[in-house]
């Protein structure tokens, strides 16, 4: 009531200049269009981008997590990171000692020393074989036990680095990757055994953003496809690079992944965010939303029929897009029709307008 009421007021007071117009003509001068911030547009046929926004969960990308355990049992006698550090590829974690492996190393000690010893017997009974000082078979003896005392020490270095980094009989645990340890099962002194897991390290360089998409729209999601992240400071472009196989029973959607570039840690797991993604190009009569109005359950738009004339014409209106709708039927392309002012008109010609 109050638009038609001000509708009624601007247009009695701007027609007053005008003496020829009558209020029943559909004839509205440029001054008055002017005021009423009446604006027009050309319609044609275009070809619109279809980009939906979907409800998004980011995650972690799983294939950059690595969790260490210690390779055989033992007590962490140094520890030098703790949760929530951040570590770089390399860096040690903690030393563990192992009787195990404190028991391999006596052996190596040991294996050394013995073969040490008889590749000096041997260099020696080679020198005097070839004076020929001693038989064959004594210089052969002495190789035999030889190459036997080194086979059996590098079977036991062999055997130690199965565990991995050993260093003064204490075994070394080290980050492959540049990350943060997000998780932390143990502190000094602690025993561990080969099925406790010790730390977890996450490098979130990159990270999975899973949205749910209706089934209706997945056939039109393609891999490798460019999407948009949105949240409340802003957006961050990602790849498709996963289109789920199965729809969740209890929603009825299916999960879409999306790699993000997170070198700038905009993102944390966790958080709630949208996603965009184009489906398809749609070619068609589109006109602006701001084009169109109801009334009485039906769309409108307002046609410039004539120089300054306008009324309003039912469209048949398809899907939203993009700020756009699709007109299936009522337009045709190069008329004119109203884009702005349209509450105005409606006052005009249905005697109501919108808030």
């Amino acid at each position: 009531m109050r638009g038609l009421i001000l509708f009624l007021l601007i247009l009695g007071l701007a027609f007053a200049e005008e003496e020829n117009i009558v209020s029943e003509s559909n004839e509205i001068p440029p001054k008055i269009q002017k005021v009423l911030g009446i604006k027009t547009t050309t319609v044609k046929v275009q070809t619109i981008d279809l980009v939906k926004k979907y409800p998004a969960v980011v995650k972690e990308d799983l294939t950059l997590v690595q969790k260490i355990y210690s390779p055989v049992d033992g007590i962490v006698k140094k520890l030098l990171v703790k949760k929530g550090d951040t570590v770089k590829k390399g860096q040690i974690l903690a030393y563990v000692y192992s009787p195990e492996i404190a028991k391999i190393t006596t052996q190596i000690n040991q294996a050394r020393v013995k073969y040490e010893t008889l590749k000096k017997l041997y260099e020696r009974e080679k020198q005097l074989y070839n004076k020929k000082l001693i038989t064959y078979t004594r210089f052969y003896n002495s190789k035999i036990n030889y190459e036997n005392a080194k086979a059996n020490l590098k079977a036991l270095q062999d055997s130690l680095k199965v565990y991995g980094e050993v260093n003064d009989g204490f075994l070394i645990l080290r980050s492959k990757i540049n990350g943060y340890i997000t998780d932390q099962n143990v502190v000094l002194g602690n025993s561990v055994d080969i099925d406790k897991m010790l730390f977890r390290i996450y490098s979130d360089k990159s990270l999975w953003v899973i949205a749910a998409v209706p089934v209706e729209d997945t056939p039109f999601v393609k891999k490798g496809t460019k999407a948009q992240v949105l949240f409340p400071t802003g957006k961050i472009s990602g790849i498709v690079d996963y289109v789920g196989k199965q729809v969740d029973p209890e929603t009825k959607r299916v999960n879409v992944r999306v790699v993000v570039n997170n070198q700038n840690h905009i993102l944390r797991p966790n958080m709630y965010v949208d996603i965009k993604i184009p489906l398809r190009k749609i070619k068609g009569l589109f006109v602006p939303a701001s084009a169109v109005v109801e009334n009485e359950g039906k769309h409108f738009v307002f046609v410039e029929y004539k120089e300054n004339n306008f009324e309003p014409v039912e469209v048949k209106i398809g899907e939203r897009i993009n700020g756009y709708y699709q007109v299936l039927s009522g337009l045709q392309e190069g008329q004119k029709i109203v884009v702005q002012g349209t509450i105005h008109l409606k006052s005009k010609f249905f005697g109501e307008a919108e808030e």
